[in-house]
């Protein structure tokens, strides 16, 4: 999983550098792949407003442009086909420095082209380092204040981490859930993203059955009617996608892909107007057809989970949506989901259609079970703010003897001495397990506690699981080896 360390410590921020933060967590058996700065070094970089651009006079394929930095206006030549009057820019004073291909610096200078003179230089993204893109000079919200540092104004100073998890720790595919991770290991306090619950601004709803509680048992919906399609993503969260390696595409999947970011729950949104008689999530009919969102038909197993209208599938259950119910940019009225999928009846299924997905990793590997309601509120209170609307009232519906059991672990004093081959004291023990959100009850024998396990970890059933929690955390770096004192007979 990728990840802004910047969002991350605006969660978390222990008193460490990027270096050690990525020791760290890999320590503590969460790898890390890779670390890169968001852009390369450069300064002198200010967003710029093009006031003016006029053919050149003595070039075809070059413009002289007018430009100001808020205070001050330069005239610049250009050779970008994109460079027109009104447009917010990268700006490269003179004495900027631009990094190049080779590692070494380039310094902004007047300059002189065809006989006309040039105090500065609009920049492409790949000048700058922030990607490859070079087909033109970068093109900035219209409300991005001219004079503003580019590098203040895209948070450019920046690190994307990617992190190689293991299958069993799902909790961690998402920024609340490494946020935590960090926070445990740092001792260090975890804000907390507000649990927004947003009043029904009308009564709709959208009729939802479970043909198939085993797999779905929790299925959570919401109709948000009279968005505005046209709105745009805020840059905030465009960089936050980007940096995750999600492709923005526009307001209402921006928010249920960053939602999938937040929280680590896949969610989805589909065009309420293309909807017919009601959702029915159920295994899909041998034969039956989907053509999905990156364009391709496909034929449905019958062991393949499917959400379903009366005129068919509509989605692949946790995997990928419909290309015929999707948000388009005439899309007024939406019909939100999240659910809650059981792993098994996700695994394998993306992969037996050629597919891998963002969401079909996470639910394979097992999604925490009570966070659908507030993933949708999340999403809820995102969107009204982005693209506006009326949102109705949330609905769920569930299946409650076929949602995970919650689970208690009972755990030994005496088991963890004897496997971690010291005495950890008591109080340690309790210490490390509250941090880590566990319930700590102590149990009627001494020397031992009732373990109660939170519903967004599924890697926890046994005595043993708790005891390499306890080693992770305290430190394996710190664990002595010791010489086995048992006698061994031939």
């Amino acid at each position: 999983m990728k990840f802004s360390e910047q969002w991350l410590r605006e969660l978390v921020n222990p008193a460490i550098d990027t270096q050690g933060l990525v020791d760290q967590v890999t320590m503590a058996g969460l790898e890390v792949d890779e670390v890169e700065p968001v852009a390369k070094a450069f300064t002198g970089v200010v967003v710029g407003e093009i006031l003016t651009a006029e053919q050149h006079p003595n070039a075809d394929k070059l413009q002289v442009c007018q430009v100001t930095d808020g205070t001050e206006t330069f005239q610049v030549v250009c050779g970008a086909p994109n460079a027109r009057a009104g447009l917010k820019t990268a700006f490269a004073t003179l004495g900027a420095e631009l990094p190049t291909p080779d590692g070494t610096v380039f310094k902004i200078k007047k300059a002189k082209l065809r006989q006309v003179e040039s105090f500065g230089m609009l920049c492409a993204e790949d000048e700058l380092g922030i990607s490859d893109n070079h087909g033109g000079i970068m093109e900035l919200p219209a409300v991005a204040p001219a004079g503003t540092c580019l590098r203040d104004y895209l948070n450019l100073n920046d690190q994307v981490i990617d992190v190689d998890l293991t299958p069993n720790r799902g909790d961690c595919l998402s920024i609340i859930g490494l946020a935590r991770e960090v926070g445990v290991l740092n001792k260090a306090p975890v804000a907390e993203v507000p649990d927004t619950q947003t009043e029904a601004a009308i009564n709709d709803t959208f009729p939802v059955t479970l043909s198939a509680p085993e797999d779905c048992p929790r299925y959570v919906g919401r109709v948000i009617r009279n968005i505005n399609p046209l709105a745009e993503t805020p840059v905030w969260m465009q960089q936050r996608l980007e940096r995750s390696g999600i492709r923005c595409i526009d307001p209402v999947v921006d928010v249920t892909n960053y939602v999938l970011l937040e929280f680590g729950q896949p969610m989805h949104a589909f065009d309420l107007d293309k909807l017919s008689g009601g959702i029915n999530v159920r295994r899909a009919e041998q034969g039956e057809k989907l053509v999905l969102l990156d364009g391709q038909e496909i034929e449905l197993n019958a062991d393949t989970l499917v959400i379903a209208d009366a005129s068919g599938p509509v989605a692949m259950a946790g995997i990928m949506g419909g290309e015929p119910t999707s948000v388009t940019d005439t899309t007024q009225h939406i019909f939100l989901e999240s659910a809650f999928f059981n792993p098994i009846s996700i695994a394998g299924r993306a992969r037996s259609y050629g597919l891998h997905t963002d969401s079909s990793h996470r639910f394979e590997r097992g999604v925490d079970w009570q966070l659908q309601v507030r993933a949708v509120n999340r999403a809820t209170e995102l969107l009204l703010q982005i693209v506006g609307g009326e949102a109705g009232p949330v609905v769920e519906t569930v299946e409650a003897e076929a949602l995970p059991a919650k689970r208690q672990v009972r755990l030994r004093q005496s088991k963890i001495n004897a496997m971690l081959s010291f005495a950890m004291p008591a109080d340690e023990v309790e210490e490390i397990l509250t941090r880590l959100g566990l319930g700590v009850e102590k149990a009627t024998l001494e020397g031992e506690w009732l373990i109660s396990v939170p519903s967004y970890r599924f890697d926890i059933a046994l005595e043993v699981d708790l005891i390499e929690e306890l080693a992770r955390v305290y430190g394996l770096s710190l664990i002595h080896i010791s010489e086995p004192t048992r006698p061994l007979y031939i």
